[in-house]
């Protein structure tokens, strides 16, 4: 049933591409593999106590949200991470405490699919724009254009017209604000967009505003439909 539902959700993307001028893509569990799973993973491994990864309103994602709008360095990040892990395991770390939380953190990032921004460049010869809005932050941000260029061979602001990120505007989706500023900088009135995310929270913020939003599987596999098949 689920199936179907998701199958049947993308054969309205081609009528909702009509009359619209820009396309906004979130970054992680649509355009690219996103395990957070993997990233919390390796710190229990470490010792830290899982309660603080597994609950919404826990500290660690109060930090993680704090990151990403740039209102906290990389280093704050790290530090607080770092202070979650037993004393022993940060001795035993030693002087590599630093590039494993580093892994750790990257760990989340998963692989690039070619074919979706193959897709996004023949929308884009359309006449569409296509933009980037994602709540990232400088501790990704660098890791991810090296993966992309790794796996597309060219850097990825060839394929988009525009990038609108949370650290830099010290903003986060769900707030309305940074999709406000969105269609400030596009120029654009909210009817003239349409958004693909993979959080329903998102999605809904976006429609209370007027844009059309469509609430992605994470990880999905794009649809016949999505890629204009």
């Amino acid at each position: 049933m689920k199936e179907f539902l998701y199958k049947f959700a993308f054969k309205e993307i081609q009528c909702m591409f009509e009359g619209k001028k820009v396309i906004i893509f979130d970054l992680g569990g649509v355009l690219i593999d996103l395990h957070i799973d993997r990233s919390f993973a390796a710190l229990v491994e470490l010792g830290v106590d899982s309660a603080i990864l597994t609950e919404r309103n826990c500290l660690m994602n109060s930090y993680m949200m704090q990151f990403d709008r740039g209102d906290i360095s990389k280093e704050e990040m790290f530090a607080y991470m770092a202070s979650s892990i037993p004393a022993a395991a940060r001795e035993r770390l030693g002087t590599e405490l630093e590039s494993t939380l580093q892994a750790i953190w990257n760990m989340m990032l998963g692989s690039y699919a070619p074919y979706k921004f193959h897709r996004i460049q023949q929308l884009r010869s359309q006449g569409y724009r296509a933009v980037i809005l994602s709540n990232t932050n400088d501790g990704h941000w660098s890791e991810l254009e090296r993966f992309f260029l790794e796996a597309m061979g060219e850097p990825m602001q060839n394929f988009f017209d525009a990038f609108y990120l949370s650290y830099l505007m010290h903003l986060r989706k769900p707030e309305k604000e940074i999709f406000l500023e969105l269609l400030k900088a596009e120029g654009a009135e909210p009817s003239d967009c349409i958004f693909f995310d993979d959080s329903a929270e998102n999605c809904e913020v976006a429609r209370s505003l007027g844009i059309d939003a469509v609430h992605m599987e994470r990880n999905a596999v794009w649809s016949n439909e999505l890629m204009g098949k």
